[in-house]
């Protein structure tokens, strides 16, 4: 198995050489970009970007770093590192240390002969710093930075690079990642980042699919030097399935062997001499690159005999050299060799490494992983705890709750943990809690805190369990809304005077989870304590969330300017303080109270931008989902719904977590029932309820399904079932509401009882029913004390709705929620208009309204509204065409054919007239013709010819059905 396996040429790749190559003229031209090449393993990746930048014009600086497959769950920023240590190689350190921050960088603690770091610093500082080195580094020379295998990569990693690919902008940097797809290994968060980043407009995406025949064929001619036998390469192209790798594999066998690709490159290792083999072990075992002292100190060989060993892998293309060591050529390589290691052995070489690493600081967080796969657990636990440290002072909290994870699970395998970490367990549930919460891994972080809170007595220890009772509640209620108690609990631990701090804390927490539950009362006392605490101390980390929690309270009531200023005084302490979650749902909640208030394009705006400072914070699964749902619910109402579900459904690819989920779906299973996209809301409304009825904290949720829940009944013509789930919240929760979606809910039950009338004219009971019902609902709507524009259009609708059909009532209404923007709504009451001027027999002002209405309805894709409209043009005779014959063999006019169906439905002749919107002696007019032309003796032998002549509509139940079933 000598010679060369590998083509020296790149074959079938020119079109995406190309996209690379255009990209980085972009980005030279001052128009920074991002390449994505993906791929199953084995089809190229690496091997493209390598030809691609290596022919880039311009002189670029390359700057590249890969993931580690351990890297998932271990160390952060491995690959930036890497790219770090090659710019201060190449540029050298005095040149790049000139380039960053005076007075300490966060990069130091990358590299600490940059400098010391500073002793803490803000979740953003390290992003910030590589967005702006890269940038001047790029005003001297074009930069290419190339990360490797993103699948692997640590949550911090991914972070970076999604930062820097919507953040560089006006310098010469191109930014390429390979992600390996199409296996169970490239991890739901790399499926979450490709996603993200797919949706942008900067960010190119380039997949890699197998090569065609021809060029199997001409890579065989490349790596053979001479044409290939032509049934050879159809052999080795069916076997291969065109992956490049697979084709250099098998390019060596005499015959095409059985077995998959790992089991090809497991056959060029099982001849290689001992030292090669090991020397090879060891770099499979490390899975980075390899200096020369480790892959000695590794592998365990002399001088002569290792210099030997690497020769020999280099011939055979299994390892290539780099400036500062040696790297196993491919992913798949490594992963063979290691899987074929035993256990012992594999053991035995993860602590060789371990070792190795043990006294330099590049391998601290690496350390406790090799040290935990060599079995050393009593050298992984201190090893993880340290680590854990570093990783929380660099805000890689993904990583530090995976290490302090490590030390939990190692603690029961050494006899003296205590001693070797000088912590208790009870610290590191603590530890692992909050790492928890700052990870977002919120089940977790209630599993250890409760576990740290079964270890601590309140009595001994009334501040410790405090913050810990304090730190679940937040806890839970980023999972269901159900921390209140935890969080009252934790503030009668800390009376007034006893810890001002931690009380002040802990009150803005429990305003916040009592501000979700709508106990306003009880917001407004704990707030306003919190907040003179924090003005007492002058501490503006404890003025943001209570100044946060009072400006929602001024939004609820619709003193909006007032909660405008108090945002805006919560968003600059909390931006002061370095506190990213209360920045940035100053945004979310300000943007609600903007749209509540009919101020639709601000509240996107606005918006828009709370979403812009996620991603650059690093939380766009998070508090970015939530500014996802305030900006799509704004977009709803501006018409703009497409644009609204782009918005969505970018956000749901983050998979963010269940609350915040439950109200993305709801924006998007409300424009489904609008758009009459009835299975796609039927399954977001399925999803959601069985979410939000078992879900303690989702008060606002629970409305908005009600109200869909609602209109999904009323569309299906099921009045009696819509007032039963009006009924069931009036009797249970009237005040439980919020303002708007309570007078919302007033206009639903108003319609839904407009509806019941209809069904059912002549039923004393029903009308007595129906007249308590709107009683009720007029009582509830009078308790709104809230105004805004938007709840006086809805007070506006609702009077036109009760006040008996008259015309200018719709016509305020209709111009209420015209000069607000909203579309919807808009066509909505002028069809609801039209009805009223057709029951006054005033045809012109019902044709006018149908007008705009249809206008609107077809810009919006809205269905059932323009069936509805349809529907009622039809009934009121409002089209060009002449009540001439419909070609039926009776001579019947659409007119008669319209009476004929409702008769055969067993309307009366008054029903009928109501319908129609026509008189009762008109009805009877067309009834005794429509009799006389089928020939028939009463209403239900007329019913029965129509049906045996085709002529009901294919929904009916005729009245000779009806009569023949009784």
């Amino acid at each position: 198995m000598t010679g060369s396996v590998v083509s020296p040429v790149l074959v079938g790749r020119n079109d995406e050489i190309a996209v690379l190559r255009e990209a980085y003229e972009r980005a030279r031209a001052g128009h920074p970009g991002t390449v994505l090449v993906s791929g199953e393993a084995g089809i190229g990746k690496s091997r493209l970007v390598a030809a691609a930048v290596r022919e880039l014009p311009g002189d670029p600086l390359v700057l590249s770093g890969g993931c580690l497959e351990l890297g998932s769950e271990g160390a952060p920023y491995v690959p930036f590192v890497a790219v770090l240590r090659d710019l201060v190689r190449r540029f050298g350190r005095d040149r790049v240390a000139a380039l960053l921050p005076p007075g300490g960088a966060a990069l130091g603690d990358w590299l600490p002969d940059l400098g010391p770091a500073p002793a803490r610093y803000g979740p953003t500082r390290l992003l910030e710093e590589t967005l702006t080195l890269l940038g001047r580094v790029a005003e001297v020379r074009p930069v290419a930075v190339v990360v490797e295998d993103l699948h692997w990569a640590d949550a911090s990693s991914r972070e970076l690079f999604a930062y820097l690919a919507r953040n560089l902008t006006g310098v010469a940097v191109l930014l390429v990642g390979t992600v390996r797809t199409g296996e169970r290994t490239a991890g739901q968060p790399a499926r979450r980042m490709l996603a993200e980043l797919g949706r942008s407009g900067a960010v190119k995406r380039i997949v890699l699919g197998p090569l065609e025949h021809r060029h199997v064929a001409a890579l065989l001619a490349a790596v053979d030097g001479q044409p290939p036998d032509p049934a050879r390469s159809v052999r080795i192209h069916r076997r291969s399935g065109g992956n490049p790798l697979f084709v250099e594999a098998l390019s060596t066998a005499d015959e095409v062997p059985s077995g998959d690709l790992r089991t090809l490159l497991l056959a060029r290792i099982t001849d290689l001499p001992a030292s090669a083999r090991e020397a090879l072990e060891a770099m499979a075992v490390a899975g980075a690159e390899l200096t020369d002292d480790l892959v000695h100190a590794v592998a365990g060989e002399p001088d002569h005999r290792l210099r030997d060993a690497l020769d020999e892998l280099i011939g055979r293309e299994l390892v290539v050299a780099r400036e500062n060591g040696y790297a196993i050529r491919h992913d798949l390589i490594r992963e063979t060799v290691y899987d074929a290691l035993p256990p012992t052995r594999r053991r035995r070489m993860h602590g060789r490494y371990a070792a190795a690493l043990a006294d330099r600081t590049e391998g601290g967080m690496a350390l406790a992983d090799h040290w935990t796969a060599a079995g050393e657990f009593e050298r992984a636990l201190p090893a993880a705890w340290h680590a854990a440290d570093r990783a929380g002072r660099q805000n890689a909290y993904d990583e530090q709750f995976h290490l302090l994870e490590l030390v939990l699970n190692q603690w029961a395998k050494v006899p003296e943990p205590v001693k070797l970490i000088g912590a208790d367990r009870t610290v590191v549930l603590e530890r692992a809690a909050t790492a928890a919460f700052a990870a977002g891994r919120s089940a977790a972080g209630v599993t250890y805190g409760t576990a740290a809170l079964d270890k601590v007595d309140p009595a001994a220890e009334p501040e410790r369990a405090a913050r810990l009772l304090g730190l679940r509640g937040r806890l839970q209620s980023r999972i269901d809304g159900r921390g209140r108690d935890d969080l009252e609990r934790a503030v009668a631990l800390v009376p007034p005077g006893s810890s001002d701090t931690l009380r002040g804390r802990l009150l803005s927490a429990l305003a916040f989870a009592e501000f979700m539950a709508l106990d306003l009362d009880a917001v407004r006392h704990h707030a306003t304590e919190a907040l003179d605490i924090a003005e007492r101390l002058g501490d503006d980390a404890l003025r943001a969330p209570a100044l946060l929690v009072l400006g929602a309270l001024h939004g609820t009531r619709g003193a909006l300017e007032q909660a405008g200023s108090t945002f805006a005084e919560a968003r600059g302490a909390a931006d002061a303080t370095g506190d990213a979650y209360i920045f940035l749902t100053t945004f979310q909640w300000e943007s609600s109270f903007l749209a509540d208030a009919g101020r639709y394009e601000e509240a996107v705006e606005l918006a828009r931008t709370g979403q812009r400072a996620a991603e650059r914070l690093g939380q766009a699964r998070s508090r970015g989902s939530m500014l996802a749902q305030a900006r799509a619910v704004p977009l709803c109402s501006l018409g703009r719904w497409d644009e609204a579900l782009r918005v969505v459904d970018d956000a749901l690819a983050l998979v963010p977590p269940p609350l915040y989920a439950a109200y993305l779906r709801l924006a998007a299973a409300d424009i489904a029932w609008r758009r009459g996209q009835s299975e796609r809301g039927a399954t977001l409304l399925r999803q959601i309820t069985q979410f939000a009825m078992h879900t303690a904290g989702a008060a606002e949720a629970k409305s908005w399904l009600t109200l869909l829940r609602i209109a999904q009944a009323i569309d299906q013509d099921a009045p009696d079932a819509a007032d039963l789930i009006v009924g069931e919240h009036l009797a249970t929760a009237p005040d439980a509401w919020p303002p708007h979606e309570t007078a919302r809910l007033a206009v639903y039950g108003a319609r839904v009882q407009r509806a019941r009338r209809a069904a059912a004219p002549r039923n004393r009971k029903v009308a007595s029913e129906t007249a308590d019902r709107l009683a009720e609902l007029t009582r509830m709507l009078g308790s709104v004390r809230t105004t805004t524009p938007v709840i006086d259009a809805l007070r506006l609708t609702f009077r036109a709705l009760t006040a008996g059909g008259e015309l200018p009532a719709w016509d305020q209404a209709a111009a209420a929620w015209r000069d607000l923007g909203n579309r919807y709504e808009t066509a909505v009451v002028l069809v609801e208009g039209a009805t009223a001027a057709l029951a006054s027999n005033n045809r012109p002002g019902a044709q006018s309204r149908l007008r705009e209405a249809r206008v609107i309805a077809t810009e919006l894709g809205a269905a059932p509204l323009l069936t509805r409209i349809d529907d009622l043009a039809a009934r009121g005779r409002l089209t060009d065409t002449a009540d001439g014959t419909c070609g039926n063999p009776f001579g019947l006019t659409r007119r008669e054919l319209d009476v004929l169906r409702l008769l055969a439905h067993g309307r009366s002749n008054q029903q009928i007239a109501t319908e129609l919107f026509i008189s009762v002696n008109t009805v009877a007019t067309h009834v005794t013709r429509v009799l006389a032309k089928l020939g028939a003796v009463s209403r239900t032998q007329a019913a029965a010819k129509a049906r045996e002549n085709g002529l009901l509509d294919d929904d009916a139940t005729d009245l000779y059905e009806l009569t023949e079933l009784g």
